[in-house]
Order: structure tokens, then C-alpha cells, then sequence
């Protein structure tokens, strides 16, 4: 009787530390997720014959958030016209897909897509524990077609139940950092002929500062934008780039709390940030 009651004792301190460890091991990494295009479709990891010729991001880095321009050149390498689905994953999606230990998209909000010049409504979609957001075109064989995205993320680290997006709740200071997914970019024929990735500090923000970081560092400083320019890519986890900073309580008020930051920008920087492309354009 002594030795069945010790193991039963021993029993019910295993089951009640066992959850501790249990949610330590389910313990997540949220942050802005980046994302090029996906295929979402394809669930078999093999290319096709659209190949992602050239990859363009700027971004207007923020206190409390990373606005992104996309621009993709994708080219249909077959024989046969083609009709694809591009797609932009956001909330919920999982850097590493089915395997462990991948970080969680934050969420990529007010999105607009345009494909050869021409806006398309995005449709919305929910495909287990990810949101997308996604268009469809064809190509004819051998047609190059552009596709250009707009869209926004904030980016703070804290807790992201926290803060539901939109609310009139202040955003806090603290740690910030975003993540340009290039690896999913894989699935496309082929390797990258050219990557171009310009990120341009705003609200007074410096590379000097103390919190600030990119990983990798092989980019290069003029003012107050960081530039990072890769040729002839084949796509993967080391090509990823993070970039870490702190705000400062400077951000005003007029920036501090989701529902005025995403007004802000859809009304003010969706209209600049494209101006500023072309200016870099022309140059």
C-alpha cells in the first residue's frame, strides 16, 4: 500500500509539472512577417515553370510600424498559358510552415495589389491558421507580367493580444522588429536575377541609435536609408532580413495607437511611399 501510494504521489507531481514544460515548448515567436508571393497552391514544394525574375522592397520604416512597396517580375518560362494565384500570407502564418520552431506573422494590413498597372481587390482567406490575401492572372508563354503590392505592418514585440489591430489602445514603447521573408521565394523557377531592398528610417530614427540592428549587415548607409542588393539568388533561410530597433516616445500623438497609425498611412504614406519609388526610379 505504502509503495502504491508513493507512486501515485510521484504520478500527480509529474502531471502537474508536465503542462510547465508543455507550454514552454508551445511558447511562440510573433513578429512582422515581410512576405514576397507565394503559391499557395502548391502544395508540393516543386517550381514551376513562372519564374521570379526580379524582386524590388521599399520601406518606410516607423516608430510603431514598416510600410512596404513590392514590386515582382515574374516571367512564364513554359510552353503553355498559365494561370496562377499569387499570395500574401499574413496573420497566423508560420515562417516555417508545418515544421517546428518557426515564428508567427503579426498580420499585414490594408492591403493593395495591382498586376501590369491594373488595381485588383485582393480576396481574403482563411486556410487553417493563416490569413491570405491573394489575386489570380494568366500569362501566355514567355509573358513577363508585373506585380506590385502595398501594404503595412506595426511592429512591436509586445504580447499581440495586447493590442487588437485597430483599437484605440496607446501603443506602448519598447522593442521593435520586423523580418523580410525572401526564403519562401524558392517555389518560383529558377534563381533571382536581382534582389533590391531599400529601407528608409523615418520620424527622426538613426542607425546609430544604441537599439538599433539589421541582420544581416551587408547593407549600406546613405542618410538615413539602409540598402541591401543580392544578384543571382537562389532563395533561402540566410537571405532573410531582421531588423531590430526600440521607440523612443517621439512618435506623437497623432501615431500612437493603431486606429490613427493605420490612418496615417493609408491616407499620407500610401500616397508617398509610390512617389518616392519613382523618384528613385528616375534617378
Amino acid at each position: 500500500m505504502h509503495n502504491t501510494h508513493c507512486l501515485r504521489h510521484i504520478c500527480l507531481m509529474f502531471l502537474s509539472i508536465a503542462p510547465l514544460y508543455l507550454s514552454k515548448a508551445q511558447e511562440k515567436e510573433y513578429i512582422a512577417i515581410i512576405p514576397t508571393f507565394h503559391d499557395r497552391l502548391n502544395k508540393s514544394g516543386s517550381e514551376g515553370s513562372l519564374r521570379l525574375q526580379s524582386q524590388q522592397f521599399v520601406l518606410f520604416v516607423y516608430q510603431n510600424a514598416v510600410a512596404v512597396y513590392s514590386e515582382t517580375d515574374f516571367v512564364n518560362t513554359g510552353m503553355n498559358t498559365l494561370s496562377q494565384e499569387f499570395a500574401l500570407p499574413s496573420t497566423g502564418h508560420d515562417e516555417n510552415g508545418i515544421l517546428p520552431g518557426g515564428r508567427i506573422s503579426t498580420g499585414i494590413l490594408s492591403v493593395r495589389l495591382w498586376v501590369q498597372g491594373e488595381r485588383i481587390a485582393p480576396d481574403f482567406i482563411n486556410d487553417g491558421n493563416e490569413e491570405w490575401y491573394t489575386i489570380k492572372t494568366q500569362f501566355a508563354p514567355g509573358e513577363q507580367r508585373k506585380v506590385k503590392a502595398l501594404f503595412w505592418a506595426q511592429t512591436s514585440l509586445a504580447d499581440v493580444d495586447s493590442m487588437p489591430g485597430l483599437d484605440t489602445v496607446m501603443i506602448s514603447d519598447g522593442k521593435r522588429g520586423f523580418m523580410l521573408d525572401l526564403a519562401h521565394a524558392a517555389i518560383w523557377n529558377g534563381p533571382i536575377e536581382t534582389i533590391s531592398i531599400n529601407a528608409v528610417l523615418m520620424q527622426d530614427m538613426d542607425v546609430k541609435q544604441g537599439s538599433f540592428s539589421a541582420d544581416p549587415n551587408t547593407f549600406e548607409v546613405h542618410d538615413s536609408t539602409l540598402t541591401w542588393k543580392l544578384n543571382n539568388v537562389e532563395p533561402s533561410a540566410s537571405n532573410n532580413i531582421f531588423v531590430w530597433y526600440s521607440s523612443y516616445g517621439k512618435q506623437g500623438p497623432e501615431y500612437n495607437t493603431m486606429a490613427k497609425l493605420s490612418s496615417y498611412i493609408v491616407e499620407t504614406v500610401y500616397d508617398n511611399l509610390p512617389s518616392y519609388v519613382r523618384k528613385m526610379d528616375e534617378e
